[in-house]
């Protein structure tokens, strides 16, 4: 029952739940061009370069839209099912002051106090300049059978990214399924006969160190069940220390280290049958980069 309870919580937590976003596929080159992942800054620059265009594109059409903050880098590792970055845990636990500046944005952002001023007329102009049509959707089938997402055709923010990748419909369907495909192995990966060792060594560290927990999965729901409530202080505070010996054990016992080899392996195993989309993703991805440097000189 523990096990089930473990592989329930991790398979069903945010993609980049394992050991981060730090999990890259194998290069692969044409004659003339090299296709490669990005790095996360390469990532964040077109992030920005997206928010300025659609920026742009808002304004061109007569209406008032303020950049969104994009994601930084230690940002963009909140959220992993385990790690080992002591010093990223020292500094900002499991991530709370993200999830508080996230929700101060939400709370202030000034594209949104300004829309919510507009009068029910000018609101639905507002919404079909910015996000297109909701009528017209474009739609992809997920991994695996998993389901199907859709999403409105036109507006500013595929225009961005028609710009940023060439094609905005063919970025959502490849992207999508890319990005889609944990249900594929993440179950499997879990259940992994190769992390009962390391998974008992660090629920022993962390239970010498007076945090007896069997899996990093159960640390942070009570984690969360511990600190509702709390003052943010006193919350930043206890999320800190707990994450320190988390992350520290994770790396004493090379736990984080081996998830992610595993994860890798099997992602590159469920990859093999999206070879051709693989490619695309990245091809249009180091196109959106290129877009991205001239949008932002």
């Amino acid at each position: 029952m523990k096990q089930k309870a473990f592989v329930a919580a991790a398979v069903t937590a945010v993609l980049c739940c394992v050991a981060g976003c730090d999990v890259q596929t194998k290069q692969q080159a044409t004659p003339d061009v090299e296709v490669r992942d990005l790095t996360v800054r390469e990532e964040i620059e077109i992030g920005r370069a997206e928010e300025r265009l659609v920026k742009t594109c808002m304004e061109e059409k007569g209406h008032r839209y303020w950049e969104l903050p994009v994601p930084g880098v230690d940002e963009r590792k909140a959220g992993r099912y385990v790690t080992d970055d002591v010093e990223w845990a020292r500094k900002h636990g499991y991530g709370r002051g993200f999830e508080e500046r996230s929700e101060e944005i939400r709370r202030t952002d000034p594209t949104t106090v300004y829309q919510n001023k507009l009068r029910p007329p000018e609101r639905a102009a507002f919404n079909r300049a910015l996000d297109g049509d909701y009528r017209d959707r474009m739609s992809v089938e997920l991994p695996g059978g998993t389901g199907t997402v859709d999403a409105p055709r036109g507006g500013c923010a595929n225009e961005a990214r028609a710009k940023l990748y060439g094609d905005s419909e063919a970025w959502f369907v490849t992207r999508k399924t890319i990005e889609g495909i944990l249900p594929l192995y993440g179950r499997d990966l879990m259940e992994d006969a190769r992390l009962k060792k390391p998974l008992a060594k660090w629920a022993r560290c962390m239970k010498e160190a007076g945090r007896p927990f069997a899996d990093p999965g159960r640390l942070r729901r009570n984690r969360m069940v511990v600190t509702d409530g709390m003052p943010s202080a006193k919350a930043h505070e206890f999320d800190r220390t707990l994450a320190v010996l988390d992350a520290t054990c994770a790396r004493k016992t090379s736990l984080a280290e081996i998830m992610r080899a595993l994860e890798t392996s099997y992602r590159e195993k469920a990859l093999q049958r999206y070879e051709r989309e693989r490619d695309d993703y990245r091809t249009m991805r180091l196109h959106a980069l290129r877009e991205a440097e001239d949008v932002l000189s």
